[in-house]
């Protein structure tokens, strides 16, 4: 770390110390901490942006942006902070003294160190770099961080600003790359390339963590229950586990000898070793199968339909924008929350302004902090409140939210993959997916989703309502959320019946408001089981994750509640860890190693990330390629000339793209025509499309990600000059091919 970086984590945190100094709550020592290093980390990015459009990227833009925000935030609240440092060392130790008798200080503090703890662990190793080589510990970030990387190197390497795609040349850039800015600003002040990465997503999970805690503890005011409600969050799961008792006895039929597998079909005395043998090493295809915990006999697997996949592996880790959207939101949530309880304007006018940032760096999560917002004080029916918090939230968020989602969205019949979105689609995974346009479904096809394009109000009414009427779909969808959730939503109908029955419990919850809290969080999960938002249906999971955090804590609350007296602690208990115990085989996984069924125990995988050709090639890119050269690629993922040099590429990994909603029908055939090269005779469009492109630099490389046949011979027929050759990778300078202007 060099001294800027370490400078410029300390004006950061100053400088959102300053700012949670102008939200008029009262802080708890931890909320406060976890608050500043949130607010410290948006703001100063924010602003960095815009200074970097003058300044360029690099430590002049990423130190004067919170050194700005502190001087301004302090000389707002000028004589606050004189009057405090009038008051001496007496009273500022007579301050701390009361801070930490407050209730749930203390907890809060204990939670933050260990949740700061073992995130540390899990963050700081998600990236690895060694002599030559940089490698992934987790498969979800091998496949989710190329594309971070891109975006941060090319706002450092690619002079990308003002920001543009880089992954699909001459495109508007949609994504929330803040996260991946602030990265650059990082790499741009000496951090290496893989701490850039893992630092901040370490320091906002922990924040987030922290801040989840301090919401549910507000909420419920037990701290048991802010802890079981964070476990939920970052471990909850589904039915998965039912499979170790299978997978164990397989993994002993595999290295006993004489032990026989039709021996699973029954308990025996040496069942048990082999679920523990097991357990301490869960096989590597967990990570390729969409189960949380998968069993290995998947032709008739111990639970079917299982999509609810562990959070912290799939939400956590891979998406960098969920990481800040979850902090965002739990701040966000902790100071409406407080404001509808207490009915104060100051807060909502620094929740408005606090949602505006969030299409920045996460857009559900600015459709959530809406939907909560609009709920809780609607409810309340503070009509003025609610205009204030709207007005501030619309005017300064919308905009760019129009922009996030304004984008094209795909195509009817896509070459990566069905792009119909969105869509009605109720029950969600919960049913096959056969999804039809308003034409087929007018003309009598049977149909489990509607496109919304071109359908009429008309046509999705009577869709919902044949969707509605067929008994099997209440079924299909109950019994599709118990299995990926558990005894979740049963706990969730034991609270809503317990609302109606007097008791001890029944008035607490009423006291508490838990019902009116997470009311919006079960409108999301209404929505994300009618409305499918991406083209990737499984995408829902970004929206239903917030549901599933926002219902966590009046159900962590019941448990505590519930399990708080005598023999009761016994059911309540098996029913968090049965909640978690998914979760926690698969960061067994991820954290302690993998093995396969007929091997020995191996040490946790190291995913290749880029190694000593990778930066072979970049160095050769970064030292004879103009910044803003554009290049064409075969669509691997983790590709040296995005990743590690920043450089701007015709379409990288097509998944990746199709999932983010982009129309690739038309480079698609571009890109196979141009690597197809000329045919012996006739016409030849490779230059013209080069040039179109504006393409100046064409790859070969391993692998045939995007299903692209490559006639290199052709290529290598052309005499072109070489940019890099390695044993792996050839560049080859294409602009020679454009056809002279006319």
């Amino acid at each position: 770390m060099t001294w800027e970086v370490a400078v410029y984590w300390l004006l950061v945190l100053a400088a959102g110390t300053a700012l949670v100094d102008l939200v008029p709550l009262d802080w708890r020592l931890p909320e406060r901490g976890a608050a500043a290093l949130l607010l410290g980390v948006v703001a100063s990015t924010l602003l960095s942006l815009a200074l970097s459009l003058w300044w360029g990227v690099g430590p002049a833009a990423a130190l004067a942006a919170p050194s700005l925000l502190l001087g301004a935030a302090v000389g707002v609240t000028a004589r606050s902070w004189a009057r405090r440092l009038r008051l001496g060392p007496n009273a500022w130790g007579s301050w701390v003294a009361r801070e930490w008798d407050r209730s749930g200080t203390r907890a809060g503090l204990v939670v933050a160190l260990v949740v700061g703890g073992v995130f540390y662990l899990i963050f700081t190793r998600a990236l690895v770099g060694s002599v030559g080589s940089i490698s992934a510990s987790y498969p979800t970030v091998w496949s989710d961080w190329s594309v971070h990387a891109s975006y941060a190197q090319s706002f450092l390497l690619g002079h990308n600003l003002p920001p543009r795609d880089t992954l699909e040349a001459a495109t508007g850039l949609r994504y929330p790359f803040l996260p991946d800015f602030q990265s650059a600003l990082l790499e741009g002040m000496g951090q290496n390339f893989w701490g850039a990465l893992d630092i901040p997503s370490w320091l906002i999970s922990w924040s987030a963590g922290a801040l989840l805690w301090q919401l549910a503890y507000r909420v419920t005011r037990r701290s048991s229950a802010a802890s079981v409600a964070l476990l939920l969050a970052i471990l909850g799961g589904g039915l998965g586990f039912v499979g170790l008792y299978g997978d164990g006895c397989q993994q002993l039929a595999r290295t006993e000898p004489g032990f026989s597998a039709q021996s699973c079909t029954s308990l025996s005395l040496q069942t048990p070793g082999a679920a523990t043998a097991f357990v301490a090493h869960l096989p590597v295809e967990l990570t390729h199968l969409p189960r949380s915990y998968d069993g290995q006999n998947q032709t008739n697997p111990p639970v079917a339909n299982l999509k609810w996949y562990e959070p912290l592996l799939a939400f956590w880790l891979p998406q960098r924008d969920f990481e800040y959207g979850m902090g965002l939101v739990a701040l966000l949530s902790l100071v409406l929350w407080e404001a509808y309880r207490g009915r104060r304007k100051g807060l909502l006018v620094a929740a408005g302004v606090g949602a505006a940032a969030l299409p920045w760096f996460n857009p559900f999560g600015y459709l959530v902090i809406f939907l909560v917002g609009l709920w809780w004080l609607g409810r309340q029916r503070w009509w003025r409140g609610l205009g204030l918090y709207l007005v501030l939230l619309l005017l300064l968020g919308l905009p760019r939210m129009l922009y996030v989602v304004g984008g094209p969205h795909g195509e009817l019949a896509n070459p990566v993959g069905t792009n119909l979105y969105p869509q009605l689609d109720v029950g969600w995974l919960a049913r096959a997916a056969t999804i039809c346009t308003a034409a087929r479904f007018n003309g009598g096809a049977a149909c489990d989703a509607l496109y919304l394009a071109g359908a009429s109000p008309v046509t999705a009414v009577s869709y919902l309502a044949q969707s509605l009427i067929q008994p099997s779909l209440w079924g299909e969808t109950a019994g599709f959320w118990l299995a990926n959730t558990g005894i979740f939503p049963l706990l969730a109908l034991a609270l809503v019946i317990l609302r109606r029955v007097p008791s001890r419990v029944r008035d607490e919850l009423r006291d508490l408001e838990l019902i009116r809290f997470w009311a919006p969080f079960w409108l999301l999960f209404l929505i994300g089981n009618v409305i499918v938002t991406q083209p990737w249906n499984w995408d829902n999971t970004k929206l239903l994750d917030y549901w599933y955090v926002g219902a966590a804590i009046p159900i962590a609350w019941l448990l505590c509640a519930w399990g708080s007296r005598g023999w009761w602690r016994v059911p309540a208990t098996l029913g968090v860890l049965s909640l978690v115990l998914s979760g926690l085989l698969s960061m067994d996984m991820a954290l302690i190693g993998q093995s396969s069924l007929s091997q020995v125990p191996t040490a946790p995988a190291h995913l290749a990330f880029a190694g000593r050709q990778e930066e072979l090639v970049a160095r050769a890119v970064l030292r004879h390629t103009a910044p803003t050269a554009i290049f064409l690629t075969e669509g691997q993922p983790t590709e040296p000339v995005s990743i590690l040099a920043g450089r701007t590429v015709v379409l990288a990994y097509d998944g990746w793209l199709w999932s983010y909603g982009q129309p690739l029908r038309q480079r698609v055939q571009a890109v196979e025509a141009i690597y197809a090269g000329c045919p012996a005779s006739g016409s030849c469009s490779v230059g013209e499309l080069l040039r179109a492109y504006d393409v100046s630099y064409i790859e070969f490389e391993p692998g045939d990600y995007n299903n692209i046949t490559a006639n290199l011979g052709w290529y290598e027929a052309q005499h072109l000059p070489v940019l890099v050759h390695t044993k792996s990778y050839l560049i080859l300078d294409v602009r020679s091919l454009w056809p002279a202007k006319r």
